[in-house]
């Protein structure tokens, strides 16, 4: 099959979707198909991701998204290359940020699948972007082949919409080799990882406030900050206005990078208070050895199941935090059980196991459009 997968998002910045779009796409490579993926000019050097349009980030509900656009010439050089090549399906992710991957989607007219990867707003009374989404949403219901969501969470706020089909759950994938590859024998004092976007929701003040409780007891254990955002430089001066003591903050580490920083870690620190609607990056912690502490919102309880739900404390609870990771710290036995499971478990995600039914969606998108020529 030739598969067009669309990214909202700049592929050079890292984020779940980027993740899931690039490894989904090279494991349908190595499966025989052909893919190519479309997103917003950044300054990404991958050969196989065609550019189109430009971007502009802005901030809404403590999180940075982009909205782009392409123009009538872009649009049209674009389809008329996909066209010629042949392609077959389309794979719109989370395509009710605007707007390029709306605009190549209805001139493609092609069988298409989307996966709303985000959790929609809290209905808390009237808000434009709210109001705008759930819009969309409905739209895009009506005129795809198949709608699909990571979690429990996103569905539940699909059901509220009144749609005629909920939409299936299908989680985001991930190839781990390279997490599993990382993976080296730790030793020495703690070492907590944080790593990711630093913006209000993704709670990183939250472990901060926690930090100072744990410093005191677990004697030269560290924290690593590695991320950029709206936020980073009230983290800083935070931390040193108060004399937080042995945090590092390092800048957002490249695709390269992420694995082998990840290695380094005991423990992964995940202390997002709100808009998650999964967590591919607890399953990239685990992979690489590091187990992630997380905040019990509505994603990160869908990948931390079973055994994994002694990992969670309550969003916004830094005292609760802090407490976990010192359990965890001081209870070896506890800590190589729940190392075990979480190897085991990350593997439920990976792109080797999630891919088929991603190929099966295309393939019956595909098989419909023919038999109603």
């Amino acid at each position: 099959m030739k598969i067009v997968q669309i990214s909202p998002y700049a592929m050079d910045r890292p984020g779940g979707v980027q993740t899931h779009v690039r490894d989904l796409s090279s494991w349908l490579r190595r499966q025989g198909h052909e893919v190519r993926i479309i997103a917003p000019s950044g300054h990404c050097e991958e050969d196989d991701i065609t550019q189109l349009g430009s971007f502009r980030s802005m901030a809404l509900h403590g999180t940075a998204f982009e909205i782009s656009r392409a123009s009538r010439a872009e649009l049209k050089d674009c389809t008329r290359s996909l066209q010629d090549w042949g392609a077959e399906v389309v794979h719109l992710h989370t395509p009710w940020t605007p707007m390029m991957a709306w605009q190549l989607w209805r001139q493609l007219k092609l069988p298409s699948i989307a996966m709303f990867h985000a959790t929609l707003p809290d209905d808390t009374g009237f808000d434009p972007f709210t109001w705008y989404i759930r819009r969309a949403a409905r739209y895009f219901h009506k005129r795809l082949d198949c709608v699909t969501v990571p979690s429990l969470a996103p569905q539940a706020q699909w059901q509220q919409l009144q749609v005629p089909t909920v939409p299936e759950i299908l989680p985001p994938t991930i190839d781990l080799s390279r997490w599993h590859a990382a993976r080296t024998p730790r030793s020495g004092p703690l070492h907590v990882l944080y790593m990711g976007r630093l913006e209000e929701r993704k709670g990183v003040r939250v472990l901060l406030e926690a930090w100072p409780k744990i410093a005191a007891v677990l004697e030269g254990a560290r924290l690593t900050i590695a991320g950029g955002g709206e936020q980073e430089a009230q983290l800083r001066a935070l931390v040193s206005s108060q004399a937080i003591p042995r945090v590092t903050f390092l800048p957002p580490p490249s695709n390269a990078q992420a694995p082998a920083l990840m290695a380094s870690a005991d423990v992964f620190a995940a202390p997002a208070t709100e808009g998650e609607s999964f967590g591919l990056v607890l399953i990239e912690a685990m992979a690489a050895g590091a187990l992630p502490i997380a905040a019990a919102n509505a994603g990160f309880t869908t990948v931390l199941t079973g055994a994994g739900s002694d990992l969670l404390v309550p969003p916004g609870d830094a005292g609760a935090f802090a407490k976990k990771i010192l359990s965890i710290a001081s209870d070896k036995e506890r800590r190589k059980g729940l190392q075990f499971w979480a190897k085991t478990h990350a593997s439920a995600f990976d792109v080797g196991t999630c891919g088929p039914a991603f190929l099966s969606l295309y393939q019956t998108a595909r098989q419909r459009a023919l038999t109603h020529r």
